[in-house]
């Protein structure tokens, strides 16, 4: 770990705004600036001030390049940011020019009834509302011409139904053959059914699907789109980057894609925008389509899950999918986030852009994040909120930790709008959000941003860059200021990242409740309450999907498992869960609606009946509405029982975690005057050690035999280890300098944190022996127990210590116990045998291998620590493409 000097991984990073291309001078002239100030990363986003004909284009690229040559002799990371402006998927327009069939696609409902001979339904007054907030820029930069029309219409269903309740679908009736489209063109079209058609029922409900014929952005329905926006859009880049790419340049980021969320005049329905659109999406019976309009019976909560677990399914698939693969075929991690209902708040259900989230990827964030390398989220403003927290959760479900944490700020003031951003934000507000999002579960802020120019005279938003999202932080007073910002901020993160969580409490994400009863279902509120305050109390928790419940990996692991105001589970398997949960000793809390429908059956009285019997048991508790925290509390202790405890007075936000030896626990006084906490160590005697990150100093160890009383002071952060007993730990050893390799008969120094593929050896296959010496202490062999542990190993290994071998490896983990006998006081020889594959020696030259060489040898740091009991399966950090886990 590099708690004294953050990595690229932890450091803080930035978006560069270029509102123009800037010259070779202006490029060299920012990076320093940047890396002064504390930044190890970045990407490069156009803005809507940037001319869109120069975007991709020869001059723009290699600026880009010579971007990227000044970030690698600095150290610097790049990551693409893969749009002009945002919404990731146009390319600036370019995936769609001349491929019209790959526009937005939208569905849209109306309903008529019969008059005479006919029902005739209309669809018209179309409008963008998430464009309208961007005034003209937006609506020139998303519309030819600044003007929605659309073409292609084409009826997607018809279906009769009674004009008032539907008591069940046997009353719904498919009509769709009998439809006819008797007028459209670039503003709507109408529908005419005949009335004999309609078996006798009072109206008809129609689904209609047109592309819009002057947008931009694409259909994410479909691969083709997001295979020709690779093909316009990251190609140009891969070229652009050369080497860089896979190495200075590591990931993809991807911003808000989304079609435009559309109202109508017509719209009356419970889907409150309309749907992106593409034949994949249409249910076998399109009865079905109807429940997303409104209340069809008892199949409603069932046909509305069934619905957009296929929508969202085929848009992650076809969209985000098509993206991954394409990284990893390019050595590329990839990154970003889609649009997030939760932004600025602590409720899932908020709605910063759309009124109805579903309408975007289903809502889906968990699944959506398995084809990400790196979870990305976003944050607005600088107040509390949920966003690193649901990050963490969707990266933990799949295998990861940690989140990206965009933070940018928008105006609220009254007459203002909120491109004009916050100018007033000052480096204490920034740090205190920074912490706090580093406490609930981010690794990495990434600002909005760091500027090319901070525009000119005059009010105008967007096109002026000094009203287009403010600040540019490297144009507040406070800037010479911003290092000391940035070096807390990745110390604090390398403190709490490789530690595993106390896994005491989960809260289930009400994927189902969404999809069936939308943002107006009280869950969002029930949500917020139990997240904000498990937050706020200190405990230690995750939002958890209904697949990890399923699968078995939330029993025996937590403690205790909230439902917020679900009320919609996929089936019985889900309730056989959660009483597996209270089974195994969890506590089950429930507040608001609970269980009563399932995608199998919809309204399910045998779910409620089950329901009701497991929160009525010994280790359950429900609240029919939100609950005080007073209420709460008694309930969550025995999650508690056995981890460290925390006592804070007063506004404290604490975070603790597990490492191989004892707890961290991160401290931070989010008020203005004085706080006082308690911390309890489970076990005494105990040893505490203070980690400062704000210089980077481990102070001396120094025991206890009581609770630990510690005094913040305002805006104070406060970073603790705590390990059971008298003793001393040794210190691990990161042996990341020294190291020589040989390569044939040349033994050369060699930088071990990157293969030898890039280091002049690009062309060989074979086995390449590494070699350093490390020092050790008579106090520190006292340890019994040693591990060796190589983080990144291309592809086999095998090592020997003082000229005795100890570890054979044809796969990861790479990792060995040593015992104290083979090591001596003084100085100690390491010796790494490493065999590549032989791709860099038969694909050289070839056609077969246009990509960079193949990862060969060491490429992470190995690390000789002491072993304790328990912890031998501790996870390392740099699997797979060298990212933070």
């Amino acid at each position: 770990m590099t708690f004294e000097s953050p990595d690229q991984w932890h450091a803080p990073a930035t978006y560069w705004f270029w509102h123009r291309i800037p010259t070779a001078e202006e490029i060299q002239e920012q990076l320093d600036t940047l890396a002064a100030a504390g930044f190890k990363s970045f990407q490069i986003q156009t803005r809507l001030s940037f001319p869109l004909e120069d975007y991709l284009g020869p001059q723009y690229l290699a600026a880009c390049r010579l971007a990227a040559d000044g970030a690698a002799s600095r150290g610097l990371m790049m990551g693409i940011y893969d749009e002009y402006n945002w919404l990731s998927g146009h390319a600036g327009g370019r995936t769609v020019d001349g491929r019209d069939e790959l526009r937005e696609r939208h569905m849209f409902c109306t309903t008529g009834e019969p008059v005479g001979e006919f029902a005739e339904c209309a669809v018209d007054e179309i409008r963008a509302k998430d464009v309208e907030y961007l005034l003209d820029p937006g609506k020139n930069w998303v519309f030819s011409g600044g003007v929605v029309r659309w073409d292609e219409w084409e009826i997607v269903a018809a279906l009769a139904h009674p004009a008032g309740d539907i008591d069940s679908e046997h009353s719904i009736t498919d009509v769709t053959e009998h439809a006819q489209l008797i007028e459209s063109g670039e503003s709507g079209c109408r529908v005419r059914v005949p009335a004999e058609a309609l078996a006798g029922q009072s109206a008809v409900t129609v689904f209609v699907a047109a592309r819009c014929a002057s947008s931009r952005m694409i259909n994410y329905l479909l691969p083709e789109a997001a295979e020709r926006f690779l093909e316009v859009g990251y190609q140009p880049y891969a070229e652009a980057f050369g080497e860089h790419l896979g190495t200075t340049v590591s990931y993809v980021f991807f911003d808000q894609p989304h079609g435009c969320f559309f109202d109508w005049r017509q719209r009356r329905a419970h889907v409150d925008s309309s749907l992106m659109y593409a034949p994949t999406v249409v249910p076998d019976d399109r009865r079905v389509l109807l429940s997303l309009a409104r209340e069809v019976g008892p199949l409603t909560a069932a046909w509305r899950c069934d619905f957009f677990e296929r929508y969202s399914a085929v848009g992650i698939d076809a969209f985000f999918g098509t993206l991954s693969k394409w990284c990893a075929e390019h050595g590329v991690a990839l990154s970003g986030h889609e649009v997030l209902g939760y932004v600025s708040s602590w409720n899932p259900a908020d709605m910063i852009i759309t009124e109805d989230p579903r309408t975007n990827f289903g809502t889906d964030y968990f699944g959506l994040d398995r084809w990400r390398d790196i979870t990305a989220v976003d944050a607005r403003n600088e107040h509390p909120q949920i966003s690193a927290k649901f990050g963490d959760s969707v990266a933990r479900s799949n295998g990861r930790s940690g989140c990206l944490v965009e933070q940018y700020f928008a105006r609220t003031e009254t007459g203002s709008h909120f491109a004009a951003g916050r100018w007033e934000l000052t480096l204490g507000q920034l740090r205190d959000q920074t912490v706090r999002h580093h406490l609930l579960g981010a690794r990495q802020l990434l600002m909005h941003a760091f500027w090319l120019t901070d525009g000119h005279e005059g009010d105008e938003l967007f096109t002026n860059p000094r009203f287009d999202f403010a600040p540019g932080v490297n144009f507040e007073p406070w800037f010479a200021y911003h290092r000391a910002f940035a070096e807390e901020s990745g110390r604090l993160s390398e403190f709490l990242d490789e530690t595993r969580p106390l896994d005491e409490i989960a809260v289930l994400y009400p994927l189902r409740t969404s999809w069936a009863e939308g943002p107006t279902h009280p869950y969002g509120e029930h949500t917020a309450f139990w997240t904000e305050h498990l937050a706020r109390a200190g405990h230690d928790f995750h939002l958890v999907d209904e697949r990890d419940l399923r699968a078995g990996r939330i029993a025996g692991r937590y403690r205790a498992l909230v439902l917020p105001g679900v009320s919609v589970v996929q089936d019985d398997n889900t309730v056989d869960a959660l009483a597996e949960f209270t089974h195994g000793g969890g506590v089950l809390l429930a507040s608001g609606p609970v269980p009563h429908a399932t995608q199998t059956h919809g309204a399910d009285d045998r779910v409620s009946r089950r329901m009701r019997e497991l929160l009525s048991g010994p280790r359950a508790r429900h609240w029919p509405d939100i609950p005080s925290p007073a209420a709460v509390e008694p309930h969550l202790d025995r999650s508690l029982a056995g981890h460290l405890e925390v006592d804070c007075d007063g506004a404290v936000w604490s975070r603790r975690a597990l490492d191989a030896e004892g707890t961290r626990i991160a401290l931070f006084n989010d008020d203005d005057c004085e706080r006082t906490v308690h911390i309890r160590p489970t076990q005494l005697p105990a040893q505490v050690t203070r980690w400062r990150p704000e210089s980077g100093v481990v102070e001396a160890p120094f025991g206890i035999d009581g609770s630990l009383r510690l005094t913040l002071a305002p805006g104070e952060l406060a970073c603790w280890h705590l390990t059971h007993g008298a003793h001393t730990v040794p210190a691990p050893l990161i042996l990341d300098r020294g190291w020589l390799l040989t390569v044939g008969a040349a033994e050369q120094p060699v930088d071990v944190d990157r293969g030898w593929e890039q280091q002049g050896w690009d062309r060989y296959s074979g086995v390449g022996e590494y070699r350093n010496t490390f020092e050790l202490t008579a106090d520190a062999l006292a340890w019994p127990d040693w591990e060796l542990v190589l983080p990144v190993v291309h592809t086999s290994a095998e090592a020997e210590i003082n000229g005795q071998p100890v570890g054979r490896w044809g796969w990861a983990p790479f990792r060995c116990n040593i015992a104290s006998s083979t090591l001596r006081p003084g100085r100690n020889e390491l010796r790494i045998r490493v065999s590549s594959t032989a791709a860099n020696h038969y694909y050289a030259g070839t056609r077969h291998r246009a990509g960079p060489a193949d990862p060969s040898g060491l490429a992470a740091a190995p690390r000789l620590r002491p072993r304790l009991a328990g912890f031998s399966d501790q996870p390392e950090r740099g699997a797979g493409a060298g990212l933070p886990h």
